[in-house]
């Protein structure tokens, strides 16, 4: 086993018996025909089902986003969240969070190269805030935690059409 794994998963077991909380994220993915999917995320409470596809251009049928669609929604959705629970614990005047997200990839690697958040906030928020606001929603994102040991990830903050602040990991 390589180093790197087992250091990995002796850290886990370290933080199990420690008793930290370690998550569990479960979905279900089952093959329909040529190159679509369904999956069925669980939750405690609920199911969602969700189609997974290719265009037809690639050999689906264009019923769903595709994999790496979900990848970027899912990692972009992630850091939103986070944005609304810091604004839960600490209200600020925010009036609209919006976001851009872009992923480039590699093809011929078959690896994304870098991800790019724009995030565009509108209310009377100072400066300080909107900052203050951005690197706790980083700090927090699971999905940006993980991605960042990877790849470069870039989140440029604009407050109220201008540009005030630009986080940067492991550039």
């Amino acid at each position: 086993m390589p180093e790197d794994t087992k250091t990995q998963k002796e850290n886990t077991q370290t933080r199990r018996q420690e008793g930290a909380k370690i998550g569990t994220v479960r979905v279900d993915i089952a093959h329909q025909e040529k190159k679509t999917f369904e999956a069925v995320y669980k939750t405690e409470e609920k199911s969602f089902q969700l189609l997974i596809d290719e265009p037809e251009i690639r050999g689906g049928k264009g019923l769903g986003p595709t994999p790496l669609g979900y990848f970027v929604t899912g990692a972009a959705s992630c850091l939103m969240m986070q944005y609304a629970n810091v604004l839960k614990e600490k209200p600020m005047p925010v009036e609209s969070i919006k976001m851009l997200a872009r992923a480039h990839n590699d093809r011929e690697a078959r690896v994304f190269k870098d991800m790019i958040y724009e995030v565009n906030l509108t209310g009377p928020i100072s400066t300080a805030d909107a900052e203050t606001l951005a690197r706790a929603a980083s700090d927090r994102c699971f999905v940006e935690n993980t991605i960042a040991k990877a790849i470069p990830i870039t989140t440029e903050v604009h407050l109220n059409g201008q540009k005030v602040l630009t986080l940067t990991r492991n550039s």
